[in-house]
């Protein structure tokens, strides 16, 4: 697969030489995108029951997200624990 991704580049490139940037430059517009995107999300998965505390180290039935760290007057920090077949 990775050989078929490499003819596709410009000669003399390969895919593991290719730098990819992680992050974007605080303050664009993209930063503002993805911070309503995951306030979004966040808001979604409580919203539907899937994210909880943990219980006695479990997540209770149902929860895909463990809520992480919580701060008066903004969204709480969840994590992924489990994936939902449902």
């Amino acid at each position: 697969m990775i050989e078929e991704m490499e003819s596709c580049l410009p000669e003399g490139e390969h895919t593991a030489e290719k730098e990819v940037p992680h992050s974007l430059p605080e303050g664009s517009h993209a930063d503002e995108k993805e911070k309503r995107a995951a306030e979004h999300f966040t808001t979604g998965v409580l919203s539907r029951g899937e994210a909880a505390r943990p219980r006695d180290g479990k997540l209770p039935r149902g929860a895909t997200h463990e809520i992480v760290e919580a701060k008066q007057g903004e969204l709480p920090k969840v994590r992924r624990r489990r994936f939902s077949l449902v």
